[in-house]
């Protein structure tokens, strides 16, 4: 059982040293990126495609231009920042698409090629240039920061993990513990190594949006109003965007400290 765990452990050290090649632009974190960004920018192109094939484009032509007008201009001040800085290979396998659909949802999300779409709900809170900026510069981080990427790479590594421990010990014990630790595994790894990650890419979209927010030309100081607004405006169900990008005081403060702090760029 100790030799089973030992050989388990040496193993998760080596995954872990091997492949934590990766280094998120504007923050220095090091990652895990097991996929290349061609694996990524191909997995994304197909279900970009499934969601797009089932939703209504938004008939709103004027709310349209004003999403494809922001991501336009963010997209350009980053590229832009990029190549000056020589960093323009981060942004490999993005291609930049900005869609409005037609739904009464407050959410938005970024696929991690690149393609970005806002459900009509959400303008009801991002309601100016400066507020859809905020929006849109959290979702161009998730992309540039390879947040999918990464979080794929976990899983994998933790399933690796979690099909070695378990036939290790089940070789011993018999189905019986095996299932048990199969149980015990999945929690241990969500609360132990996967969700915490989750917040962490929430904290770091948020620092990097800010950041493009500022090359671009964008009132940073709009990304704490509009988080606060999201709170203060909380609708039940119908607020998807919540579900997924927690907000709360603590976050809030964060960013205001981001604010506070933002160093030249």
């Amino acid at each position: 059982m100790k030799k089973s765990w030992k050989i388990i452990a040496a193993l998760a050290a080596l995954v872990l040293t091997a492949v934590s090649c990766g280094v998120v632009s504007f923050t220095g974190r090091k990652q895990i990126l097991l996929f290349s960004d061609s694996e990524i920018a191909s997995l994304s192109d197909q279900s970009y495609s499934e969601f797009m094939s089932t939703a209504t484009i938004s008939s709103d032509a004027t709310a349209t231009r004003s999403l494809k007008k922001v991501g336009a201009r963010m997209s350009a001040a980053l590229e832009s920042y990029m190549k000056t800085h020589n960093q323009s290979n981060t942004l490999r396998g993005l291609s930049w698409e900005f869609q409005l659909v037609k739904s009464s949802e407050v959410n938005a999300f970024c696929m991690p090629n690149g393609k970005i779409v806002f459900y009509e709900g959400i303008l009801n809170y991002a309601d100016t240039p400066d507020y859809i900026a905020v929006v849109m510069g959290h979702e161009m981080a998730h992309a540039i920061a390879k947040h999918g990427n990464e979080r794929m790479s976990q899983e994998s590594v933790m399933n690796l993990l979690g099909n070695v421990a378990s036939e290790a010990i089940g070789a011993k014990k018999g189905a019986a513990a095996q299932s048990l630790f199969n149980l015990g595994f999945g929690i241990g790894s969500q609360v132990g190594v996967l969700l915490p990650y989750s917040r962490k890419h929430e904290y770091e979209a948020d620092r990097i949006g800010v950041y493009i927010m500022k090359l671009a030309g964008y009132d940073i100081n709009a990304a704490p109003e509009f988080w606060r607004k999201m709170l203060n405006g909380k609708t039940g169900s119908k607020n998807d965007f919540l579900s997924t990008h927690p907000s709360d005081e603590k976050r809030i403060e964060a960013l205001q400290e981001v604010i506070n702090s933002m160093p030249a760029l």
